[in-house]
């Protein structure tokens, strides 16, 4: 039991059920929201792109930044002010069809982005919180991811209904409607849960932070964090676009269903397994599987290779979050997790600013697929070496 009167094992459910519904709603519309923005604004493809980027520009900052800001917060409250900005953003995405505003669209996104951070850290160290009895801070994150990444990839086939109907019947706002309403069950669940007591935080410090980079451990485990939300920031924009640019429309299932489908199965066993194989055992089979991924399409050009692809990237990036949080969690104490999860998970989204926008820039087409797969398939290589240089730094404290 823990000490809210539930079993912690009904508390950590409790508490990843409220990731459930909230990425069954906001979380899963980004998929469409580039092409809902496309429905009836004028924005080139670049600014569009430029609200995804600015949602996890924003939350770079905030990662560190609501570590100094919320110092005084406990956990929970961090976790609820975070669920009500992801009630907030599908609003603020319905309102804009009837005031198609540029800078109300980037203002939501900035503030989507320090709520997601809030609300990452809250939930990710009550989860952690509630392992540490137990040492099962994979397994924790296994489930929290787990349930993340479930909720999402339902949300993507339920949305995806919902805004063909929206388009046929010319009201696209309706998938903002129903995002909202996701969104808002897992909000109501999260006010209702217990609220774990908490010590205080350490004071964050410069000091504290260049002490946490200078470990070994964290310079490796912010490297691979960045290298794989690349992969991430690549699926949301360039790969999205490459499927129905080669395929057709038909196949974007690859992208904005398969993949979190393969995300939802294999993050819990991340998760599960780097508990009796290594932190670092873990990302690198999520690494090297995600640079065979990138290479299938170079062999076989085929919608089914793009499937294994998307089914690769999911391995990578179903495992190098989770891992990345269990391994922040059995290497710091209580007091000092918040610094050393913002120092670390900031690198996360600077690789999907950078992925989006250089995406959007660089502006892929058909015949340009080779170098891009390429590079993204030895850069994943070598990360999965460094991992596994990760093993000899076990047991470093940060």
């Amino acid at each position: 039991m823990s000490e809210t009167g539930l079993s912690t094992r009904a508390h950590v459910l409790l508490l990843s059920s409220t990731n459930f519904f909230i990425f069954m709603g906001t979380g899963a519309q980004q998929a469409f929201l580039v092409p809902y923005l496309e429905e009836f604004t004028d924005w080139s493809a670049f600014q569009r792109a430029l609200v995804i980027a600015t949602v996890y520009a924003s939350m770079m900052v905030f990662r560190l930044g609501n570590v100094y800001l919320l110092r005084d917060w406990p956990q929970w409250k961090s976790s609820i002010a975070g669920g009500a900005v992801y009630v907030f953003f599908p609003m603020a995405m319905l309102a804009l069809y009837f005031v198609p505003s540029y800078a109300l669209a980037l203002a939501a996104a900035a503030i989507w982005g320090w709520g997601g951070a809030a609300f990452w850290m809250g939930n990710t160290l009550q989860v952690l919180a509630l392992a540490d009895r137990a040492k099962r801070h994979g397994t924790g994150m296994g489930v929290l991811y787990g349930a993340t990444n479930g909720g999402w990839a339902i949300g993507v086939v339920v949305l995806g209904s919902i805004f063909t109907y929206a388009q046929a019947v010319e009201m696209p706002w309706l998938l903002y409607l129903g995002a909202t309403c996701f969104s808002l069950i897992g909000f109501l669940i999260m006010i209702t849960l217990p609220r774990k007591p908490e010590p205080m935080p350490e004071l964050p410090t410069w000091a504290a932070l260049v002490q946490i980079m200078s470990q070994t451990k964290a310079r490796i485990g912010a490297f691979l964090l960045f290298s794989a939300a690349m992969a991430f920031g690549f699926v949301l924009g360039t790969f999205t676009n490459f499927v129905e640019n080669s395929y057709g429309a038909q196949w974007l299932w690859i992208s904005t269903a398969f993949y979190p489908a393969a995300l939802f199965m294999l993050s819990p066993w991340a998760g599960f397994l780097s508990e009796r194989l290594g932190h670092g055992t873990v990302l690198a089979v999520g690494f090297f599987g995600g640079a065979c991924g990138m290479a299938i399409p170079l062999l076989w050009e085929s919608p089914l290779a793009l499937a294994g692809t998307a089914l690769m990237l999911g391995l990578l990036n179903g495992s190098v979050p989770v891992v990345s949080a269990a391994l922040v969690g059995g290497s710091s104490e209580r007091q000092r997790r918040p610094l050393a999860y913002g120092a670390m998970f900031t690198w996360r989204d600077l690789g999907v600013v950078v992925a989006s926008v250089a995406g959007s820039l660089l502006g892929l087409r058909v015949g340009g697929v080779t170098l891009t797969f390429g590079v993204f398939s030895g850069v994943f290589a070598v990360c999965g070496v460094v991992a596994l240089i990760l093993n000899r730094y076990a047991e470093q404290k940060l």
